[in-house]
């Protein structure tokens, strides 16, 4: 997977993201489980919508093909106060990550790899000095993934939200400069 690049996100766009979203849902309970994702309830058309408006949202293309989303985005929530976080940094110098996905029949083959390239390559070029984001407990598979490629587990946190109820979270962080 030498050839995957972000195009951002426009409205035109938002039925292709939610059709991502739901296809790697529908290819296997598994992702329900693990991900805690639930249709319409989180990831919905207003999330999506608002990290749009926001020219936070990607598309992640393997050449042409749309394999997967991603938003990225500059604030960070009262969760993320709550972190002992190994860099000091205000919500401009940090770009966050959420909802990364890759589809099913993509999976394995370095795609979220390469996805995680392009992410701290968009950060660099915003002259962000860290890279956040994180993980649902129960998504051992993001966890190995962001934890071989150089992010730091910064602890976790309980947190309510109406798609999973009271659930654990890893909190992870990249430092691009110090």
């Amino acid at each position: 997977m030498k050839n995957i690049k972000f195009k951002k996100a426009s409205i035109r766009d938002l039925d292709q993201i939610r059709t991502l979203y739901w296809r790697l849902l529908d290819s296997s309970p598994e992702y329900g489980r693990i991900l805690q994702w639930k249709k319409n309830i989180y990831p919905n058309d207003n999330d999506w919508n608002n990290y749009i408006v926001n020219d936070e949202m990607y598309l992640i293309l393997d050449n042409i093909n749309v394999i997967g989303a991603v938003a990225v985005t500059n604030a960070q929530s009262k969760e993320y106060r709550k972190i002992h976080w190994r860099v000091k940094a205000n919500d401009q110098e940090v770009a966050v990550v959420h909802l990364l996905m890759i589809l099913p029949e993509y999976q394995g083959g370095g795609a979220a790899t390469a996805a995680l390239d392009e992410i701290i390559k968009l950060a660099t070029d915003k002259q962000k000095r860290v890279v956040r984001l994180d993980a649902i407990g129960t998504n051992v598979p993001a966890q190995k993934l962001y934890e071989k490629y150089g992010f730091v587990n910064c602890g976790t946190a309980q947190e309510y939200y109406e798609s999973t109820g009271e659930t654990e979270f890893v909190f992870y962080e990249y430092t691009l400069t110090e």
